[in-house]
């Protein structure tokens, strides 16, 4: 391998096959540790084969494997726990040698390499933590064997005013007593024991009935958010139907859809920065993604430099700066009239101020994620998470903007690769999916008050049937499950905020990639192959109510320029070229929104930026030629901008680049 170091605290390494090591100096240590080895670290792609040899002389009896070092394309945590061969050896060991497998290419930086005592999960000798992940396998069994049941019995409708919720079903003409029971959405409603009963069902000959009950209860408590089951009174309540949430609310505004002009926006806008302002309108920006870090939102307690919000029995504290902050990029976005997506980010415990970490952190989330899951699991948190969605749904959707306007809401980010970027612990796939569709029901349900065009979309890599790491879950498998918690508690109109990178997130020339394929059993969706992302959403099955084709947006993609020679530079234009000749003719995809706005030192390497890095020795900020060929899309002056790109991609015309057959199914 090579090594190199882009900064003081910073190790580069780079693969080139056979075995590839790296040794510790000589450190000391005592008989019981600490035994964990634990470093931050970015790699684009998964190192398969990780090794520590556990000190001197190297040898395969003293030697801790991992499967793999996960991908992580922001800084992660990676942990080991030497302790199985801590003590193989005749003394306490000196030095440590870190194997990155045999795989070419692989690229990872490293930083804060350490030490440490094990945790309470690495300590568990008493089994627990096996133990747990027995209940979760047996929970994931029980969900899957309830998204396939045949219900004698269903709601079939569930619309929530200001006051009250109207609620219609049938009883499916079956005889005896039915009764109303509701669930709040934390609660385990498979479990009989969350169900509460709450109104006698006294259905007409047919079976049908209709009740109407208050939306606010217990001082305070919106049942918006509740699902809600038809059951047999008796001992346990036997269920006689699917749970169901609420599937329309009455909102405040009588806002009218927003549509982008142009598919052509921008990732991860700021206007704190001039020249990205600047931007906007130089490159015909029609929208953005803003990043809703929310942890930095709230304070624990209040202050003058807060605001304070109660809703749902709690009380938040707004930090002031950092609102101010946000509503000057959402009014910078609202002044050009661009679409604007807020990206929620729910950050670790450690990130929020005081008491909040606890409540706001998914319970189960694991310490190695970047992000973690919002927390659904717990009342108390729920209602935090519910309150806070409802301040910002609120303050972004007034009439008139005055703060800007939020137009839809992206719930958390890459959940295929939830264990870096929405972390809730090791779950099985139905289990993660169904804490993560209460997410996005809350979101749907906060937002739609306030606005009946708001989205929640949910936020996917470009596996599409495959994984980059043992702990993710293909795209399409999510979205399958997702479409199965709808068909089954009611669909509501979710969209898709899809990542299409190339392959290789460092090789721009998308053209070559060779996991993207025209098939619906396709590895990846890249640029080369959208045309099987619009076939798919276009499939019956895959629509909201079996009618509409759900909202497409890419949300964060950009082709890299490996370094600033003049080839890299070409290439990278060219592939921007190249997508946009594939989008432009794909009626599904609303908007392409080209992360990264300029190069960031803080992604592994990657030069994915239209501008180059802000601290470039030759050219800070500068223009590349991607920024050129971006500016000239969808103008008069496209043709030529472009036409360069033809010999480099190897086409004759722009016609080659589109797929025209049709999308192989499985046999």
């Amino acid at each position: 391998m090579s090594l190199t170091r882009p900064a003081a605290d910073l190790v580069e390494l780079h693969t080139k096959g056979g075995d590839p090591f790296v040794a510790t100096h000589s450190f000391v240590a005592t008989a019981d540790g600490p035994t964990v080895l634990t470093f931050d670290y970015i790699a684009m792609s998964a190192v398969p084969g990780f090794a520590v040899y556990v000190g001197t002389p190297w040898s395969e009896s003293r030697m801790q494997a991992a499967a793999e070092i996960p991908p992580a394309e922001g800084w992660s945590t990676f942990s080991l726990n030497l302790f199985p061969v801590w003590h193989r050896g005749s003394a306490p060991p000196g030095r440590l040698r870190l194997d990155f497998g045999d795989t070419p290419g692989r690229v990872i930086q490293i930083r804060n390499v350490r030490l440490r005592p094990p945790n309470e999960r690495e300590r568990d000798a008493s089994g627990r933590w096996a133990a747990h992940q027995a209940a979760e396998l047996a929970r994931d069994a029980a969900l899957r064997t309830y998204l396939q049941r045949d219900f004698p019995a269903r709601l079939t409708r569930i619309v929530a005013d200001a006051d009250s919720l109207t609620i219609t079903g049938e009883t499916g003409g079956h005889a005896g007593e039915f009764a109303l029971a509701e669930a709040q959405v934390w609660e385990d409603a498979l479990h009989p024991r969350s169900l509460t009963r709450v109104a006698a069902i006294r259905p007409d000959a047919s079976g049908a009935f209709t009740l109407r009950l208050p939306r606010v209860v217990d001082g305070g408590r919106d049942r918006l958010f509740s699902r809600w089951q038809i059951v047999r009174p008796g001992t346990d309540d036997a269920v006689l139907s699917a749970a169901r949430y609420v599937d329309d609310v009455t909102p405040r505004h009588a806002w009218p859809e927003t549509k982008a002009r142009s598919k052509k926006g921008l990732g991860g806008f700021v206007a704190q920065r001039p020249e990205a302002v600047a931007d906007l309108d130089a490159l015909g920006i029609d929208s953005v993604t803003v990043n809703l870090f929310l942890a930095r939102l709230l304070r624990a307690q209040p202050s003058p430099k807060t605001i304070a919000h109660t809703r749902h029995g709690r009380t938040l504290h707004v930090d002031r700066a950092e609102l101010e902050r946000l509503d000057r990029t959402t009014l910078t976005a609202a002044k050009r009239g661009a679409l604007v997506f807020g990206i929620l980010l729910v950050s670790k415990a450690g990130s929020w101020d005081g008491a909040l970490g606890p409540v706001m952190q998914h319970p189960d989330c694991d310490p190695v994620g970047t992000y973690s899951m919002a927390n659904v699991a717990t009342a108390d948190g729920v209602a935090h998470y519910a309150a806070l969605l409802d301040f910002l749904a609120e303050r972004y959707s007034r009439p008139g903007a005055l703060f800007g306007r939020i137009h839809h809401w992206i719930v958390h980010n890459e959940v295929d690769a939830g264990w870096v970027w929405t972390n809730c612990g090791e779950k099985p796939p139905v289990l993660y999916l169904d804490q993560y569709h209460k997410s996005m029901r809350l979101v749907q349900l906060v937002a739609r008050q306030y606005d009946p065009h708001a989205r929640a979309y949910i936020s996917l890599t470009h596996h599409w049937t495959t994984t980059a790491s043992h702990r993710f879950t293909p795209s399409r498998v999510l979205l399958e499950h997702l479409l199965e918690f709808s068909r089954v508690e009611g669909d509501f109109d979710w969209g898709i905020a899809f990542h299409p990178y190339p392959e290789s997130l460092r090789d721009p020339r998308t053209w070559l990639d060779r996991k993207a394929v025209f098939s619906y059993d396709t590895p990846q969706i890249t640029f080369k192959n959208l045309e099987v992302l619009d076939a798919w959403v276009r499939e019956p099955s895959q629509r909201f109510l079996g009618t509409h084709v759900r909202s497409v947006h890419l949300t964060e993609q950009g082709p890299n320029s490996p370094d600033y020679s003049a080839r890299s530079l070409t290439e990278q234009a060219a592939a921007m070229a190249y997508v946009w000749q594939k989008i432009r003719h794909l009626d599904t995809i609303e908007g392409f929104q080209f992360h990264n706005w300029a190069d960031n030192r803080r992604e592994g390497g990657l030069r994915i930026g239209l501008r180059r890095f802000g601290d470039d020795a030759d050219e800070p900020l500068g223009k590349k030629p991607i920024w050129h060929v971006y500016r000239a899309l969808d103008t008069p002056d496209e043709t030529a901008a472009i036409a360069f790109a033809l010999p480099v991609i190897g086409l004759a015309d722009w016609s080659q680049a589109l797929h025209r057959g049709p999308i192989q199914r499985k046999p």
